[in-house]
């Protein structure tokens, strides 16, 4: 096998790898990656992206079909670069996630697009050039399939449905001790909603009426809307539902305040005295139900 196109075919797949295995140790996050871009409906695949990132790179790395593996890789890589740039163009998104957590390897949109580059320069020099044999072995065999596993697992643990209904918890937390501190400041002597949400979740849309009530019925003196996304979604949003709160737009580091949205945060003399997920309630319910 030519030496050159062996390394090429190394390199590739160890991306691929890295790529999937730093998407598996947190799936909810790289479902609303998917979010950020506009395809609400798309986010189940999430898993499945996953799966075939790491396949692809476990044959590269071991030369299984190699030919064929690269061909796939190549084409999984225009595909993304694709839509990474209709995000960056019509929904402001900077930061592709193509790397999970691994923030540093999540770079800026033009080494982004140069590194799509380069990887696609790698895959279609194996694809013209590798071989496609079938060097699959029982050793191999039983390394990939442990391998794939375990990602499995990773995948599906770390993947809690977006909308899906949390209980209820009263336990009463100063903000000075979660990450809500970073997104906003509250004033000792008033009560605040604090509702986190997405404009592509449906569940997050279904709840905007209840909360637009929240102000006006006196049940909170605030309400704050902590949205992932930007002013550009953001317009439509507001042409549609013309909200009577306070909306601060984030990107992913949102991300590190809840990874189920739509979150609501009750709060009370700087604390956060109940949080739950799901749709909102009505403010008459949740007035003569928050004690």
């Amino acid at each position: 096998m030519n030496r050159r196109i062996e390394i090429y075919s190394l390199i590739s797949g160890l991306i691929f790898l890295i790529s999937g295995v730093a998407k598996a140790i947190d799936t909810s996050a790289f479902s609303k990656v998917i979010i950020q871009y506009g395809f609400e409906n798309l986010q189940f695949i999430a898993p499945l992206i996953i799966l075939l990132e790491v396949s692809v790179g476990l044959l590269l790395i071991f030369n299984v079909w190699q030919r064929w593996s690269a061909f796939f890789g190549a084409v999984l890589v225009a595909g993304f670069t694709v839509v990474y740039a209709y995000g960056v163009v019509f929904k402001g998104v900077e930061d592709c996630g193509c790397f999970g957590k691994i923030t540093v390897l999540n770079t800026s949109p033009v080494l982004t697009f140069l590194r799509n580059a380069i990887l696609l320069y790698l895959l279609l020099a194996v694809w013209r050039k590798g071989e496609n044999k079938n060097h699959l072995n029982k050793w191999i065999a039983f390394t990939a399939l442990i391998f794939m596993c375990l990602v499995a697992f990773m995948t599906g643990y770390t993947y809690p449905k977006v909308g899906k209904k949390k209980p209820k918890k009263h336990t009463v937390e100063a903000i000075e001790n979660t990450a809500l501190k970073d997104f906003i400041t509250t004033s000792k002597d008033s009560t605040y909603l604090i509702f986190a949400f997405t404009y592509n979740c449906p569940h997050c849309l279904n709840s905007i009426a209840n909360l637009k009530e929240y102000e006006q019925s006196g049940v909170v003196d605030k309400v704050i809307g902590l949205a992932l996304g930007d002013s550009i979604i953001e317009k439509k949003f507001t042409e549609i539902f013309q909200p009577n709160f306070t909306i601060k737009n984030h990107s992913k580091e949102l991300l590190r305040l809840t990874n189920n949205f739509p979150t609501a945060y009750y709060v009370r003399s700087d604390s956060i005295v109940m949080e739950f997920s799901g749709e909102l309630p009505c403010s008459y319910l949740f007035g003569t139900n928050r004690y």
